[in-house]
This record gives C-alpha cells, sequence and structure tokens, in this order.
C-alpha cells in the first residue's frame, strides 16, 4: 500500500471539512510508516487519533447535515459508527496481542483500513454531500460555520 495522496476529486469545496480529512489523510499515512517499521507506540497514537477524529470531525460533519437538512443522514451517521466500531475492535486485538508478529499484523490491517474506508467515504459518503453544501454556504456569516 503505497501512501495515500489527496485528490482535488476529493474536495467537497467547503474548506472546514477538507481541511478536517486532509488532516486525517495524514493520519492515514502515519499509519502506514508505523506499521511498515513496528512503531508500535505509533500506531497506539494513530488509535487515539482516530477517536479524535471520531469524536470532533464526526461531530462536525453530521451537525452540518442536520442543520442543511441531508435527507440520507441516518445512513452516513451509520457508516461513522461502523469506522468506530472497526477501529475500537482492532484497538482491543492490538491490546491484547500476544506477539510482536501479532501486533505487526493489527497495524497492518488498521493502516490498510483507514486508507480504504476513508477515501472510499469521501469518494462515496460525503461526496453526496457536495451539493447540499451550498445552502451552509449561502447562509449569513453569523449561522455559517
Amino acid at each position: 500500500m503505497p501512501l495515500a495522496t489527496w485528490r482535488d476529486s476529493m474536495m467537497l469545496d467547503y474548506p472546514p471539512l477538507d481541511d478536517e480529512h486532509k488532516a486525517f489523510l495524514n493520519v492515514v499515512n502515519q499509519a502506514y510508516m508505523a506499521s511498515q517499521v513496528d512503531d508500535f507506540p505509533m500506531i497506539e497514537k494513530v488509535f487515539e487519533k482516530c477517536y479524535d477524529y471520531a469524536r470532533n470531525h464526526f461531530s462536525h460533519e453530521e451537525g452540518i447535515m442536520e442543520r442543511i437538512q441531508f435527507p440520507d443522514i441516518e445512513n452516513h451517521m451509520k457508516s461513522h459508527q461502523v469506522f468506530i466500531h472497526n477501529v475500537s475492535e482492532m484497538r482491543q486485538q492490538f491490546d491484547v496481542a500476544p506477539s510482536i508478529e501479532e501486533k505487526r499484523k493489527i497495524s497492518m490491517k488498521l493502516a490498510n483500513f483507514l486508507n480504504v474506508w476513508l477515501l472510499g467515504h469521501i469518494m462515496s459518503r460525503d461526496k453526496i454531500l457536495k451539493p447540499y453544501l451550498i445552502r451552509i454556504r449561502n447562509l449569513p456569516p453569523r449561522m455559517n460555520f
């Protein structure tokens, strides 16, 4: 798996969300690099960054979806819950892994999952938001994010 790179096709043209996606892309790459050299302390930090991302970005994105009355909000939120569930399962497996080899496998699994999930989520779930984000850009400044 090569390092993930940001592409213009991933843009939602809403800087607050685009910036958060770009920042998490760096976390995806940190996971990949750490998994290649068995940097298990960094993998632990990546898990924490995943939880921070879920807590902050998902809350931000879901708040925007509510404000713009996004019609598929429930399914989108379910995809966020799947992310949290999968990361939590891998974290538990990592924490009890009995060997370096097992930690290595879980680290690589995490890096692959994050790469596939982020790119897939942006290009499928989040891209559907793009035309709806026009609504929030057109709100008066005091009401905008």
